[in-house]
């Protein structure tokens, strides 16, 4: 294990590339230090697909507002600006981060940048790892960050028909995102990333099978100083054109 690795998805949308990933990336997440001890503890705010929000593990009568997302997958609270880099004292900030908003906002945007939404596509790609994957590029902002590393706290997608070897498709807790230009981050022997990769479970062994499966996404990111933001995009449908997955995916 190396300590302070940051692994990256390297596909087109992103042009590093990584030369130990093959060899650290485990059957269901690239990077994956296996030190994940569950999700954060106690109630969590979390947003449906219309809007609504809810207290995890409390009293159901009880709901809290802090980032709602509404059906396009997009804070509500989003305050003005646009996505890209940002400099905050002499630390350059990429991966998705937005210094210009006003408000804790958090989206998703899958291959080739387009806005993930409800009701609408998952599009895979060849990341530069050398693994077909859906990736996940979360775009954020609008509180002050205690350290450029950020913990999703869950990440799951659940699709129809395939299930993973933990029961969904995909899943992980604690996820560390990175969001310094610079580099590799100094961590207590994990991993950080600049994107979240989901890779599909290593028993499909044809890829093409995926295109067209419902899905669901599951998002928890950890807020410093606040509550957590969750999205929930549902009635997703995966793409995975048999055309495309049938070539090579090389990283």
């Amino acid at each position: 294990m190396i300590a302070g690795m940051r692994l990256t998805c390297s596909s087109p949308r992103h042009g590093a590339s990584v030369l130990l990933a093959l060899a650290l990336c485990s059957a269901s997440a690239c990077g994956d230090d296996g030190t994940a001890e569950g999700s954060a503890s106690g109630p969590s705010t979390s947003a449906t697909a219309s809007g609504t929000t809810s207290t995890a593990d409390s009293d159901p009568s009880i709901s809290t507002t802090t980032a709602v997302v509404d059906d396009s997958g997009t804070s509500t609270t989003a305050g003005p600006g646009t996505f890209g880099t940002s400099t905050t004292g002499e630390l350059e900030l990429c991966n998705g981060w937005n210094d210009a908003l006003a408000t804790p906002s958090l989206e998703l945007q899958g291959a080739g940048g387009e806005t993930l939404v409800s009701g609408g596509a998952f599009p895979i790609e060849c990341g530069g790892q050398g693994s077909w994957m859906f990736p996940l590029y979360p775009q954020m902002g609008g509180w002050e960050l205690a350290s450029p590393l950020l913990t999703f706290a869950l990440v799951e997608v659940v699709v129809e028909g395939f299930p993973g070897p933990f029961g969904s498709f995909y899943i992980e807790q604690n996820y560390l995102y990175s969001l310094d230009c610079g580099g590799f981050d100094t961590l207590d022997g994990g991993f950080s990333h600049d994107c979240i990769t989901v890779l599909p479970p290593d028993d499909i062994a044809d890829l093409g099978t995926l295109d067209g499966a419902p899905a669901t996404i599951h998002v928890e990111l950890e807020v410093d100083g606040g509550d957590p933001i969750v999205i929930d995009l549902v009635d997703m449908t995966l793409s995975a054109p048999p055309e495309v997955v049938s070539q090579e995916c090389f990283y």
